[in-house]
């Protein structure tokens, strides 16, 4: 097996492969990337049992074959070598040796039999959607996941078609991030883990006319887009209803400027620290949000400008999750719906529509 092709092309491809790649494994071949060649089409594959990243790159002067290279080490051995052009040949001792310019190295390889069967795309039971769009669902939801693994379901979004709106879900108990567009599809509901989700949303394109294919299997989900493709498990459970935690009616509205709000409680996270959970004391009056809380680090009180007329209403909230939902929103402006007690929990909507709706429950203050 042999192959010529330009470095930054063939390194891009070994970045975004070596993602899926295990970092230690008792099969010492999931540490490594699987290259397929046929036809001048190289195929490149990282896997780790739970999630796997394929690409396909053209390339030249190309003698068909396959081998597993140790994805760490070729990626340390592309990136320092110089520019332009590589040539890759696989010896028939398992030995890859890589030539740019006038730089020549060699390490040692594995059998591509060697490498796990991994499961292939089923594009046939699944639904098309544009990039964009999907990568926006992701990013306006996988923060509220739990990082812990205390209830599993809660360390991925649940993915829910009802009605024809996907509506995709994060959440950790504290607070819900839901994102909702149209789509046209049998309803259905899975949970990919937000590690898988990561990885997916800094491979997906910005671009407005660029679309994915999304299938779904019984314990699998594959995403289908360019030149990649993207497996992932699925968690087995039973998500909790969020549907029953997002009402509206009854409530106080109260429209903040979202930059303004950002501002300020990046501010105030200086003196408030994530190991001690203090609350941030909100207090709504007439067109006026204050700000404050007080530390061992210090103390903060900040006010911001608000379009509020309702009775005037204290409630306490973590600051780092208000920011987190502030940033998600991707808007110049956003609502707050209350209540108006304040053991119930905070809705951020958008000022207008209902794509989104993030959820943060009270904290006691003292």
């Amino acid at each position: 097996m042999k192959f010529t092709c330009d470095k930054d092309i063939f390194l891009e491809a070994v970045l975004t492969t070596s993602k899926a790649a295990s970092a230690k494994s008792t099969i010492p071949a999931l540490e490594g990337i699987l290259m397929e060649l046929e036809n001048g089409s190289l195929s490149m594959t990282g896997y780790n049992l739970e999630i796997g990243i394929k690409t396909v790159i053209t390339v030249e002067n190309g003698e068909d074959g396959g081998i597993v290279i140790n994805a760490k080490r070729l990626c340390e051995i592309v990136r320092k070598m110089p520019s332009g052009s590589l040539q890759i040949i696989i010896e028939d001792n398992n030995s890859a040796t890589i030539k740019g310019g006038r730089s020549k190295m060699s390490i040692m390889c594995m059998s591509a039999d060697e490498y796990p069967q991994v499961p292939q795309a089923n594009t046939e039971n699944g639904f098309l959607m544009p990039q964009k769009t999907l990568k926006s669902m992701i990013l306006q939801t996988k923060y509220a996941c739990a990082v812990t693994d205390t209830k599993p379901v809660f360390t991925g979004c649940l993915f829910e078609v009802l009605d024809n709106v996907l509506s995709v879900v994060g959440m950790d108990g504290l607070r819900i991030a839901v994102r909702r567009e149209p789509l046209t599809y049998e309803n259905t509901k899975f949970i990919v883990p937000s590690k898988s989700l990561d990885e997916l949303s800094r491979l997906l394109s910005d671009e407005d006319d660029e679309n994915i294919t999304v299938s779904i299997e019984k314990n699998q989900i594959s995403f289908v887009f360019g030149n990649y493709t993207m497996i992932s498990r699925l968690i087995n459970g039973d998500f909790l209803d969020f549907h029953k935690y997002i009402k509206t009616e009854n409530t106080n509205y109260v429209e903040v400027n979202c930059s303004d709000m950002i501002d300020t409680l990046e501010r105030g996270m200086l003196v408030i620290s994530d190991k001690v959970k203090l609350p941030l004391r909100c207090e709504f009056t007439a067109d006026t949000l204050t700000l404050s809380c007080t530390t061992a680090l210090g103390s903060y009180n900040d006010q911001i400008n608000v379009k509020y007329d309702g009775e005037p209403f204290t409630i306490g909230l973590n600051t780092k999750f208000l920011l987190d939902a502030v940033k998600a929103s991707e808007c110049s402006d956003v609502k707050f719906v209350m209540t108006g007690k304040s053991i119930e929990p905070v809705l951020i909507v958008p000022k207008e529509g209902e794509e989104f709706t993030f959820l943060i429950m009270p904290m006691r203050l003292k």
